[in-house]
């Protein structure tokens, strides 16, 4: 038995992040939360949307619960789907005069009177991914320059027609944000650093974490259930690269947007606390894109659920992963191919969260059971050395029902399908 425990506390201290130093520019000590216009409106955006989504976020209690990006996304420039970006004499872009005939800087200035900050987008290749051009390459000087001069405090740099390797082109932004001496929040959005079907030489590197405070790991989310499980299978065995500085990033939430519509079901609300659940569970940015414009008030009690945003929000060395890569003997109701798993984050004051997440996608079927034993944890999370848990009580927190309970040796829960079992776990007492 004592031979068991050292071996899940062997592989529990190897999970916790021993991965270089962060990006260290004094910007996403926290996983960003905000909003972004790509999942509701595309390209379909103009200065009204930006206007109206502010307001919204304060009277909702978004902003409140600490969602302070709002974030542009493609369209934004000068000849927009017409395969040109109009550029001046001097090589700077030009705003869309019919989507914001003032220019994007009274609307900035608007987000920053009302507390909000200001996420803008660009391209690092030589065209759109819709084939506008010229995009960023070749004019990074130019578009950090006048990124920054309208008071932007966060840019997402996509890689469409890259031309050049991601590692120089995100070193070459980084020097030029830099350069701009302003305080902005670097978003790589698939120049390498990925998880997923590309090639090698796009597949996460040490330089990642050093050159960027976020880094996409996965294909653009779609709105539905599948999509949602794919983009989150690129988190696995990645949980020692999150830290304070520096992210994985799954993409902008698809809660309240196509499969995730609001109809007030209780399957419905089950998908979408189990989405954000497992941003959470990841931390994962929390970045909404349903339109936040009269979004359902239960809807928007997900997004806002002060517990979850603080399981997202918190960091003890770990940004969250498997239990299976945490114990890889783990015996609880864990595997990394089925329909049931088990995630687990690392929480200051020695509390651990808990996933149990029931991937099935048919929302009529029976719900399932997942079963936690208490044996599977490191002690050492929970303050009480190297001991065993295999007759030990914890105090459980269940996010979602605002319930709490006391689990001596294992916790079983009934998960529905397309849902989630959220806990805290804390209060953990030894055999």
């Amino acid at each position: 038995m004592m031979m068991g425990c050292m071996v899940r506390v062997a592989l529990a201290v190897g999970a916790l992040s021993s991965m270089g130093a962060a990006l260290d520019n004094g910007l996403a000590s926290s996983p960003p939360m905000g909003w972004s216009t790509w999942n509701t409106f595309a390209r379909s955006i103009n200065a009204s949307i930006f206007y109206e989504t502010m307001d919204a976020m304060v009277d909702n209690g978004m902003q409140a619960a600490g969602y302070e990006y709002i974030n542009i996304d493609g369209g934004w420039w000068e000849g927009s789907d017409t395969g040109v970006v109009v550029r001046n004499a001097t090589g700077y872009p030009l705003v869309h005069s019919e989507k914001f005939p003032d220019g994007l800087e009274p609307v900035i200035a608007a987000l920053h009177a009302k507390g909000f900050k200001y996420g803008h987008y660009t391209d690092a290749g030589e065209k759109a991914c819709n084939l506008d051009a010229p995009m960023s390459e070749g004019y990074e000087h130019q578009d950090a320059m006048l990124f920054a001069s309208w008071g932007i405090d966060m840019i997402k740099v996509d890689a469409c027609a890259t031309a050049e390797t991601a590692e120089v082109l995100m070193a070459r932004w980084l020097t030029e944000l830099n350069g701009t001496g302003r305080p902005i929040l670097f978003s790589n959005c698939r120049n390498g650093c990925l998880n997923d079907d590309e090639g090698a030489d796009m597949q996460w590197q040490p330089w990642c974490t050093d050159t960027v405070n976020m880094w996409r790991t996965s294909h653009d989310i779609k709105a539905t259930w599948a999509s949602f499980l794919a983009n989150l299978d690129t988190l696995k065995g990645r949980g020692t690269y999150g830290k304070p500085g520096s992210w994985n990033d799954p993409d902008i939430l698809e809660v309240g947007v196509g499969e995730f519509v609001w109809d007030g079901t209780d399957a419905a609300r089950n998908a979408n606390r189990a989405h954000f659940s497992m941003w959470c569970m990841t931390s994962s940015p929390l970045l909404a894109g349903n339109d936040q414009r009269g979004a359902p008030e239960g809807l928007t009690s997900v997004l806002t659920n002060p517990k979850a945003i603080s399981i997202n929000q918190e960091y003890a060395g770990n940004a969250g992963d498997l239990l299976t890569v945490f114990n890889s003997s783990a015996v609880s109701t864990s595997t990394s191919t089925g329909m049931l798993e088990i995630w687990l984050k690392p929480l200051p004051n020695d509390r651990v969260a808990l996933a149990l997440l029931n991937r099935e996608a048919d929302r009529t079927a029976a719900p399932a059971s997942i079963t936690l034993e208490l044996a599977d944890l490191d002690p050492r999370f929970f303050g009480l050395g190297s001991t065993d848990l295999a007759l030990g009580t914890c105090v459980a927190e269940d996010v979602w029902d605002s319930t709490t309970s006391t689990v001596n040796n294992q916790h079983t829960a009934e998960v529905p399908p397309s849902g989630v079992v959220l806990l805290v776990l804390s209060q953990c007492t030894a055999s």
